[in-house]
Formats: structure tokens, sequence, C-alpha cells
């Protein structure tokens, strides 16, 4: 979240329609002249604390095509975490709309499933199957023998088989979020929200957990929008990627990520800092004289 601000120059994308920016790299695939999944437009969100209005994004504008790894990458603060809830459904732009296959998205519902960064997420005193049937159950999405099948089908998915019947409590982190996944994607949402869902890992986890969301996507082919401060973790995961400038969230850009599988080229090395230079060219511009020592990494 940041503090209100003097808006600064407003992108291409960030005007009060919310009109979609020129899109730099490669080309998009095949599906972008089609209908959007989810279209999101001009939204600013506000809210308010005991003395001061914030302003946590300034009319952003976004399509979401079928099939995509779309990522939000910013700075922290930028608004992007509070982004993700209001395409959840949990909260209501001030200003602006959100769609997802044309209908205004008013309140949450099960065709957005969303994975958070903590750990404990998960129901305690449910085994790994319990977890991933509880939301087909409750939801009446699915019951009985039908809602164990697709349960254990999705536990396979994320390598859990062996633990199904173990609480979380014997997890480590990484197999909390997988099975977090698991619960997501055995709901068969349209678009899977994922919130810095690798962040707190450490570095080894992380890699191994991001590979094998990407494997999954190979299988699946599933909707994600991603959210994430690691310019890294976005070239990796992202087939587009739009940037987000801090205080509050504007649209920078929007970008096509590098080929799969070469997220450790020199052509990944140089989008990268690209994309860094993009997102704090205004705090470098606003503090010519700052110490090296003191600039935002990636």
């Amino acid at each position: 979240m940041t503090s209100d601000t003097t808006l600064a120059s407003k992108s291409a994308l960030s005007g009060s329609g919310g009109s979609k920016p020129a899109v730099r790299g490669r080309a998009l695939n095949d599906s972008a002249a089609g209908q959007p999944l989810l279209d999101v437009r001009g939204v600013t969100i506000q809210y308010k604390t005991q003395h001061h209005l914030i302003t946590a994004t300034y009319r952003v504008g976004f399509q979401v095509l079928q099939g995509d790894r779309f990522v939000v990458v910013g700075p922290s603060g930028c608004g992007k975490s509070t982004l993700l809830k209001a395409v959840g459904g949990y909260l209501a732009p001030t200003e602006g709309e959100i769609r997802l296959k044309g209908e205004l998205i008013t309140r949450p519902g099960p065709d957005r499933l969303m994975v958070f960064q903590e750990f404990d997420q998960l129901l305690p005193w449910m085994t790994v199957l319990e977890n991933v049937v509880f939301p087909l159950k409750t939801t009446g999405t699915l019951h009985g023998k039908a809602a164990t099948e697709r349960a254990m089908h999705y536990i396979e998915k994320v390598k859990l088989t062996d633990f199904a019947n173990s609480y979380p409590h014997m997890l480590s982190g990484g197999m909390k979020q997988r099975v977090a996944i698991a619960r997501g994607m055995a709901m068969e949402p349209d678009i899977l929200l994922m919130d810095e869902p690798f962040a707190a890992l450490d570095a080894l986890t992380r890699t191994r957990m991001q590979d094998e969301l990407l494997l999954l996507w190979d299988e699946i082919r599933f909707t994600v929008l991603f959210v994430t401060h690691s310019i890294p973790e976005a070239i990796k995961l992202g087939s587009r990627i739009l940037l987000l400038s801090p205080h509050p969230g504007q649209v920078k850009a929007e970008i096509n990520s590098v080929p799969r599988g070469q997220e450790n080229s020199n052509e990944a090395a140089a989008l990268g800092r690209e994309i860094h230079d993009m997102l704090f060219a205004d705090q470098i511009e606003e503090a010519p004289h700052a110490p090296s020592a003191n600039a935002p990494g990636h």
C-alpha cells in the first residue's frame, strides 16, 4: 500500500478509460484478437485510514487472455496485491470496472481462486486430501466419490500423492503451497490468482516451485494472474508482464517475456535491466545524487 501522492504522468493504459497501450516485444499469441477472459478497465482503488485517504492503484487497465501466464510486477507498496483482491471480488474499485468473461465482478466466486503467500492457508485439522476436497463440497461443485477423484487428480499433478493423508503440520512450506495450488486447480476456475505464493520460500524451493508451476501449465494450460515484486520471477513465469509504478500503482508498460526456457539467457538479462530501469526511473530522477548502494535492487 502507498500513501496518497501527487499523481505522476500516466501511461497510455492508465488513462480515464483504461485503454490498452502499445505492447512492446514479441507478438502476442493468436488469441489476442479474441474476447479477453479478464478485462480490467481504468481501475482506481482507494481506502481510508484514520487520518488519510490512500490511493492504492490509479486507473489501471489490462486484459488477460485464455491460457495467459499474466504477471503483474512492481515494487512493494504499488498496490498489486490490492488489485489482485479486487479481481477476486474482495474489494470494490473506486473507479473503473473489472469483468470476467464479460460479466462484472462484484463479489468473490469459484470462477476465481486465490493462492496466497502465507503457508498457513490450509485448514490444520484436515488432511491434504480433505483440504483439497473441502471447497469442492462446500460450493456444491462436486460431492462424494467425484470430489475425491478430482482432488486426487490434482494432488497427483503437484506430486503429493504419497502425502494425501498427511496433515499440514507434517508438510514443508513448499509442500503446503503445492496443496494450496492443488486446491485452487481442483475447482477448475476460469482464472487462478496467485499473490506472491513463493516469496516466503528459500531460494532452491522457490526455483523448484516455479518449475513445477510451469510444468503444470504445460499440461493443463490454465489461466493465471500472478503478482510478484521479483523481476526474474516475472520473466521466468510470465508470458506477458504488466509493470506497475509505485506511489500509487499506475501502468508503466506491458511487455512480452522471453520464450520458455530462456530465463537465464542474455536476452532475459537485458529484459530484466530494462524492466528495472522502467520501474524505478521516476525514483532515480527524483534522487539523482543518491548513493548507488541505496538504489533499488531486483
